[in-house]
């Protein structure tokens, strides 16, 4: 079992470094990424040496999501310092519209396991938040289970030719299938026997499949995270798709403690739950007719919370007015999106538990 991970030289500190088990990721058959295309993806680095070791995605301002191996090392979570997140980029070294930020905190899967790579997930908290523009922005998470044959895209700056170990100066990405989790664990037999949270991608045939991304980075699906790059065996090789960590499945262990950060339900079917409920009710004061957002802020002397409509102005939000409030025990959306037209509608939101003081 060969995890895509970070290059094996990439020492950490002298007590600490990233553990790589055989061949790193790389995009192979890819295409470069344009400009504002992947808007979340970001670049893990050596603090002393700004380095690229291995992918991120922007779930919110401050928070990015990427795989556990990533942030691990001789039996420990790497140290915060050492790690510099860069977003606002296609090549490593442009500085046009470059963001450097450093990590505060670490927060890795308390079931990680380095050998089989179960978990495989890890949350970055930044010293600093970033400034969304154009080119970096966050990207919402998905709020359902990963459908097969989905045509997914996956980015990185990881190895473009398998005999050449050298990271890609530039971003690049590749178009990969999600495959059935039958289809994987018959694939994958000898190698994983894929527990709930893995997932994998790619095509039959070899040429470009799951691996040809950085470690960390994410498979996107329908403008949704949906995946995180997390291992497979060799690189394009047939009949053995890569492995990612199924973002779905991982919603409540990322979301606990986070800001705000959107999820997208696709699917409010099944509304008999009381937070959906409480959502819809609340949308019914709203203007659903142009793009707004939701923002849910907890009033300190009690348990009601606010929900107030702002405008979706460039990069920034600003609240216009309050509109409707709710009270809550347990959950709410701390964010949502309205899609233009009023059917059929998309909510994008985050569900968390709220605790009350």
């Amino acid at each position: 079992f060969v995890h895509q991970g970070s290059p094996t030289d990439l020492p950490i500190s002298s007590e600490i470094s990233l553990q790589s088990i055989g061949l790193p990721s790389r995009i192979i058959n890819g295409t470069k990424a344009v400009l504002r295309q992947f808007p979340h993806q970001v670049s893990l680095m050596r603090s002393w040496n700004k380095k690229h070791f291995c992918g991120g995605n922007l779930i919110s301002a401050s928070l990015v999501l990427t795989a556990g191996h990533c942030v691990y090392g001789s039996g420990n979570v790497i140290l915060p310092w050492t790690i510099i997140v860069v977003g606002g980029i296609l090549k490593l070294n442009e500085t046009l519209k470059r963001q450097e930020k450093g990590v505060e905190n670490i927060r890795i899967h308390p079931k990680f396991n380095l050998e089989n790579l179960y978990n495989d997930v890890a949350v970055l908290k930044l010293s600093t938040p970033f400034t969304f523009t154009p080119e970096v922005h966050s990207i919402p998470l998905s709020g359902n289970p990963p459908k097969p044959n989905t045509i997914c895209q996956v980015a990185g700056w990881g190895y473009t030719i398998v005999e050449v170990p050298i990271v890609s100066s530039d971003l690049m990405y590749v178009d990969l299938p999600i495959r059935s989790k039958k289809e994987c664990r018959k694939l994958l037999k000898n190698i994983t026997d894929l527990p709930p949270g893995m997932m994998c991608a790619g095509y039959l045939e070899g040429g470009r499949d799951a691996c040809q991304g950085d470690s960390g980075g994410g498979m996107v699906c329908n403008g949704t995270l949906t995946g995180i790059v997390s291992g497979g065996q060799g690189c394009a090789e047939p009949l053995l798709p890569g492995i990612y960590a199924d973002v779905f499945h991982y919603l409540n262990w990322i979301l606990k403690d986070a800001d705000v950060i959107t999820v997208v339900r696709n699917n409010t079917k099944n509304c008999g739950a009381s937070r959906m409920i409480m959502i819809l009710s609340c949308l019914i004061c709203m203007n659903a007719r142009y793009s707004s957002v939701l923002r849910v802020r907890k009033l300190q002397a009690s348990h009601y919370l606010s929900v107030e409509q702002a405008a979706l102005a460039s990069s920034s939000y600003e609240a216009e007015a309050h509109r409707c409030g709710i009270v809550l025990r347990a959950h709410f959306a701390s964010v949502v999106y309205l899609t233009e037209a009023l059917k059929p509608f998309i909510f994008l939101f985050n569900v968390r538990d709220i605790k009350l003081e």
